[in-house]
């Protein structure tokens, strides 16, 4: 297709440049012959005599530079001899024709103009036209030589244009079937391509989609395998006490419970399972409701009432422990949020500290404003978590004292609420290693501006 429209824009182009030419040259003979006919016209006036030039009437004479001059018959018919044919009775004055050469074998043309002079006669002025016709003609063998050599070179540069320009479009059905057959790492970019050509933003807009599909096809495994791990979890928490239960009634049911204290202290197990397994249950059904929560309406809370309330119940469950907290003066600390969510998370931070340290072991809380958010940090002198377990510690029924039972380390959901309600308020979690001993907790969620209000109880 494009080796043909390029066929008809130089063949027009070409045929229009030739008719120009041709044009151009007829009008130079035009010219000349206008300069001859004035040159003829001021001798006549000058002369007046029957003869001028010595010019023999019906008689063609040959000049210099293919120059023909003759004078008509009285009446009015063509010359003759050698020069142009002109048949018939001649035009009117002024007129220019085109005649054939009247000699025999001779394809010879001139332009021929008929001028009346001022006595009455006729004069006849004619130019050949052969070296206009070969130039014209040169012409055209010329630009059908350049039509020739162009089409070929242009057909050539365009299949090789076209076809790099079009590699990354088949480069971007090969990812295409790549990522059919499962590789999703694959991409159109190529350095070569121009990011503002079309093709450019073409890769760069499938570069895009097939980003946000590995990230979406990433985010679907991890959502499954979690998922997957999570119900195995879940199952083999209910499991336990399900069959602790379940083994205290095969006992009683075979009478290996002979007196009245055994069935007293099975029953009481029992009833210690279904504790802990309704507690399994409600933690599960409160991370239900947390992910469900995310778009929830929340209101300003002060966040240094909240911890500070938290503090005082965790020091009247652990009286012996030492407990220090610190908020800022002056200005309540006003966060968006929900308030029971956000005590609930305080609460599991403490309870996490009271479940995995000694009694006796000092912890800090402290809550900071840092410019538009809240830093709340919660530091214990415990033993620690191992820096194996630091990435874990938000999953789901991990526990990373593997040595504990489940009746002292509890389910492994304490964490992973805190880590839902900090993300269900828009913040961000985080715990390190104390510099010195210990665990620290840091918990950043974005700050109200301030509030004159009463400050926090100490």
């Amino acid at each position: 297709m494009l080796v043909l429209v390029c066929t008809v824009v130089l063949n027009t182009c070409a045929a229009v440049t030739v008719g120009v030419l041709r044009d151009s040259l007829f009008d130079r003979l035009d010219n000349q012959l206008d300069t001859t006919v004035a040159a003829l016209r001021a001798l006549d006036q000058r002369e007046r005599n029957n003869q001028p030039l010595g010019l023999e009437p019906g008689i063609w004479l040959k000049y210099p530079g293919g120059l023909r001059v003759a004078l008509a018959a009285p009446d009015r018919r063509p010359p003759h001899g050698p020069g142009p044919k002109l048949t018939g009775a001649l035009p009117a004055g002024g007129r220019t024709v085109t005649a054939r050469s009247g000699e025999p074998g001779s394809d010879e043309k001139f332009r021929v103009r008929i001028q009346d002079l001022t006595d009455g006669r006729t004069a006849l002025v004619a130019l050949s036209t052969n070296d206009a016709e070969r130039a014209a003609d040169h012409a055209l063998y010329v630009v059908l030589i350049a039509v020739g050599i162009a089409l070929p070179t242009l057909g050539l540069l365009g299949a090789l244009f076209v076809r790099r320009e079009l590699r990354p479009l088949e480069q971007a059905a090969r990812v295409a079937d790549s990522i059919a057959a499962g590789d999703y790492a694959r991409r159109v970019h190529n350095p070569l391509i121009g990011p503002r050509t079309e093709v450019g933003r073409l890769a760069t807009a499938l570069d895009r989609m097939l980003d946000r599909i590995q990230a979406a096809f990433i985010a679907r495994d991890t959502s499954q395998e979690r998922l997957r791990r999570f119900v195995a979890d879940a199952s083999h928490e209910l499991r336990t006490p399900l069959q602790s239960i379940g083994g205290y009634a095969e006992l009683y049911q075979r009478g290996a419970l002979p007196d009245r204290a055994s069935v007293d202290d099975a029953v009481s197990r029992m009833r210690a399972e279904v504790r802990r397994m309704n507690g399994l249950i409600e933690a599960l059904l409160l991370l239900a409701r947390l992910d469900e929560e995310q778009d929830t309406d929340l209101e300003p809370v002060d966040l240094a009432r909240v911890v500070a309330d938290s503090c005082r119940d965790a020091a009247a469950v652990e009286p012996d422990r030492p407990l220090g907290f610190t908020a800022p003066a002056g200005p309540v600390v006003l966060v968006l949020g929900d308030e029971d969510r956000l005590r609930q998370l305080v609460a599991n931070l403490l309870g996490n500290i009271r479940m995995h340290t000694p009694p006796d072991a000092p912890a800090e809380v402290e809550l900071l404003r840092e410019a538009d958010q809240v830093l709340l940090t919660v530091r214990d002198s415990g033993p620690g978590i191992p820096a194996a377990d630091l990435p874990h510690v938000f999953d789901r029924f991990h526990r990373a004292d593997k040595s504990r039972s489940r009746a002292q380390g509890g389910s492994g959901l304490g964490l992973s609420i805190v880590a839902a309600i900090v993300d269900m308020h828009h913040g961000s979690i985080r715990i390190d290693p104390a510099p010195e001993r210990g665990t620290l907790v840091r918990v950043r969620l974005p700050a109200l501006p301030d509030a004159r209000a009463t400050p926090p109880p100490t």
